[in-house]
């Protein structure tokens, strides 16, 4: 057996090492350079390469391409990074993409189609942009319901089957000064198959007009026109009516306020027009109303002491009168009559999450006619906002007034109205609502059973998109009294600009 030694091998490794001598004297500088130059190696602004690989520290200058080393000049940064394979050079670490400015903005600025501004986003849930008509804002929707009704009372049950069409609007000013807010809504009912029993139109305007006279001092100016028919279970209602008669009320005011330091003052007068239309008997004849038409006057004024700027304790008095154009009515009484009040009470504003008042008091109304006996009544009012949390409104609302007969030997009677009223976004496009109210009705001057009436509701708003909702709605009234019950439900859409 024949074992090769190293010097079998020894040859071969002279001619290697010959070459590699070789290749190193004869092969060009300039290239080997240049090889070494084209490195993608990432740079620093303070460091340059040597031929050798190094790196210096000193700042390159012009003067130092004359000497024989060859300053490498900074490469634009390569699109994809990739680490040297060439010993010696420095380690860098990889560029971290998301701490660098982006290039192009994430979400430029788009015009609309016509060239316009795009509208500004809503401040309320649920609430379009509008139309601009100059310093004006113009937000209006209308809407189409079909709607079922179903009603008891002695006469028996009937049902009916009616679509409701609604038109609402609110115009607010834009002005550095005063303001002014026009809001409007109407419905019109129509019954399937030609009926007219049981329609029920209704319409209803205000407009106010604030005033900012100075620092202190703010006045406000106000006019509205509301049309509305008696319901069945009114105590006015005709019981052998088709239809009932329909009442238009005019109102206008004005008021004004100041502040005295402490003290807050305001005086307030307000006036009414009310024309009755005629109702339709059952033979389809109609029955004049018009000798309940009138004229209606109330002043009053209020004192208040700020405590707190969350507290503010007042006192109120008022005095009012109402005048029928026909001095005696169809049963041969004079109903025009005077009216005198005084309540205390106070104002609670805790921002944004409790807002309101409430008073007590007492209001007492005479009659022209001696045989009408004068009435006295307690009253209790007042008003609540409270948003417990975003998206969450609770509504309250207390009132006492006395209200006249349309004839016969009984002077009015006195009513208490409670209203209660929640809304809840259960979603950015959905809102619940739950409304509540009881109205009890007291009768001093006769022997009349007092009658309570309740009514409770429920609704949902599906927001299909800004100008497109979905309603659903359902009600219940019952009146014990008068053994009547009432149930509504309805489903509809709303168009809004």
């Amino acid at each position: 057996m024949k074992v090769k030694g190293t010097a079998t091998r020894l040859p071969t490794s002279r001619k290697a090492a010959t070459l590699l001598l070789a290749c190193t004297i004869f092969y060009p500088h300039e290239s080997a350079f240049a090889q070494t130059a084209a490195t993608a190696t990432p740079m620093v602004p303070s460091a340059t390469s040597s031929a050798d690989g190094s790196v210096s520290t000193t700042p390159a200058t012009g003067g130092a391409a004359g000497t024989g080393t060859a300053q490498a000049t900074p490469a634009p940064a390569p699109q994809l990074w990739r680490p040297s394979s060439n010993p010696g050079d420095p380690i860098y670490e990889q560029p971290d993409e998301a701490g660098q400015p982006s290039a192009e903005a994430e979400n430029p600025y788009e015009p609309t189609m016509d060239g316009g501004e795009n509208p500004r986003i809503a401040t309320e849930p649920g609430q379009t942009p509008g139309i601009r008509l100059g310093t004006f804002v113009l937000r209006p929707s209308i809407s189409q319901t079909v709607n079922t009704e179903k009603q008891t009372n002695t006469g028996g049950p009937s049902r009916r089957n009616y679509l409701t069409t609604g038109i609402r609007g609110t115009l607010t000013s834009d002005w550095s000064r005063h303001a002014l807010t026009v809001t409007g809504d109407g419905a019109w009912e129509r019954n399937f198959g030609g009926n007219k029993n049981g329609e029920e139109p209704r319409a209803n305007i205000e407009a106010n007009l604030r005033l900012d006279l100075g620092a202190q001092t703010t006045a406000n100016l106000k006019a509205g026109y509301e049309f509305s028919r008696e319901g069945t279970t009114d105590p006015n209602a005709l019981t052998g009516a088709a239809v009932q008669g329909g009442e238009h009320r005019f109102t206008a005011g004005a008021s004004i306020e100041r502040d005295f330091g402490k003290l807050r003052g305001l005086a307030a007068l307000d006036l009414s027009r009310t024309v009755y239309t005629d109702a339709k008997g059952l033979d389809g004849r109609p029955i004049s109303l018009s000798d309940r038409d009138q004229n209606g006057a109330n002043l009053r004024g209020r004192i208040g002491y700020e405590l707190s700027p969350a507290l503010i304790p007042f006192l109120e008095l008022n005095v009012g009168t109402t005048k029928y154009d026909s001095r005696l009515d169809n049963s041969g009484y004079a109903r025009s009559s005077n009216a005198y009040g005084a309540k205390i009470g106070a104002e609670v504003d805790l921002g944004e999450k409790t807002r309101g008042e409430a008073a007590i008091g007492y209001l007492r109304k005479e009659y022209d006619d001696d045989r009408l006996a004068a009435i006295g009544a307690l009253t209790l009012d007042g008003k609540l906002n409270w948003s417990p949390q975003r998206g969450t409104n609770v509504n309250l609302g207390l009132r006492t007034t006395i209200e006249d007969f349309a004839g016969g030997p009984q002077g009015g009677w006195i009513s208490y109205r409670l209203d209660a009223g929640l809304t809840h976004e259960m979603r950015n496009n959905l809102v619940a609502r739950l409304t509540g109210q009881i109205v009890h009705r007291t009768f001093p001057s006769s022997s009349t059973e007092d009658a309570v009436e309740y009514t409770a509701g429920a609704g949902l708003t599906w927001g299909l998109n800004r100008y497109l909702d979905l309603t659903a709605d359902v009600s219940y009234q019952w009146t014990p009294v008068y053994d009547s019950n009432e149930l509504r439900v309805g489903a509809g859409l709303v168009l809004k600009r």
